[in-house]
């Protein structure tokens, strides 16, 4: 996990990143995936933001038929908080009939089982990272369980390496700035300290500690702690 960080520190453009990721999920057992910035107030004509190594094909005709509309991993995978299997999304819930010919279509392009990752950001952003595998429905969940932690890291790191090297329009940010106690706090979180420990370690109130993770949450611009670890370690700011 760290050593993936690490070169996605250094990588100069997103083709590079994109590489990186490629690998490191290639490490863990998936062989393509799919990358995609969910917006709230999607237009109908507009052609979905995504970055993919899925078939050329399969991806033009997803984006052709506004399947991104009705696809249940985006429409309902950022509402989860953990990685989840795509099947388990329309459990007990009978597809659609645009939903089933999009269903059949992508099994015949290999695509029709994988894994998703959803990912929160700070004010409502929201983006899904997806991936397939080679393994059958049934040894993707035992994937999915053994390796759900880790490819759930390295898809926030994928996402943050993104948004800071502005590859959706936006500039670099400013150096980000992190006082002596918010990065002593950041740098316990990060090896598994508990608030409480933290503490106690500091020898200053929990109350004192939430304090400092919340100014490094807000300074960082991520939606959690976890998240902050992992762009204070791209940025250089902590080395666990």
């Amino acid at each position: 996990m760290f050593s993936f960080l690490d070169q996605i520190r250094h990588a100069h453009d997103a083709a590079e990143l994109e590489h990186l990721f490629s690998l490191a999920l290639a490490d863990l057992g998936f062989r393509e995936w799919a990358y995609q910035v969910v917006h709230a107030d999607t237009i109908v004509d507009e052609e979905p933001l995504i970055l993919t190594t899925y078939p050329e094909a399969w991806h033009a005709h997803y984006a052709a038929s506004g399947y991104h509309l009705i696809d249940p991993v985006v429409r309902l995978g950022p509402r989860q908080v953990t990685p989840f299997q795509w099947s388990a999304l329309s459990f007990g819930i009978e597809p659609t009939p645009d939903q089933r010919r999009m269903f059949d279509e992508a099994e015949e392009f290999g695509v029709a089982e994988g894994v998703g990752i959803p990912i929160h950001g700070p004010n409502g952003a929201l983006a899904m990272a997806s991936m397939v595998s080679d393994e059958a429905p049934e040894a993707l969940t035992r994937l999915l369980a053994r390796s759900g932690h880790e490819v759930h890291l390295i898809s926030l790191a994928f996402h943050n390496a993104l948004r800071d090297l502005g590859g959706f329009g936006r500039a670099r940010q400013a150096p980000m700035q992190l006082s002596a106690r918010e990065r002593e706090c950041l740098l316990w979180y990060a090896k598994g300290k508990s608030m409480w420990e933290i503490a106690a370690i500091l020898r200053i109130s929990r109350r004192t500690v939430h304090y400092y993770m919340e100014n490094v949450r807000r300074k960082l611009g991520t939606a959690n702690s976890m998240e902050a670890v992992l762009r204070a370690t791209m940025s250089g700011l902590i080395n666990p």
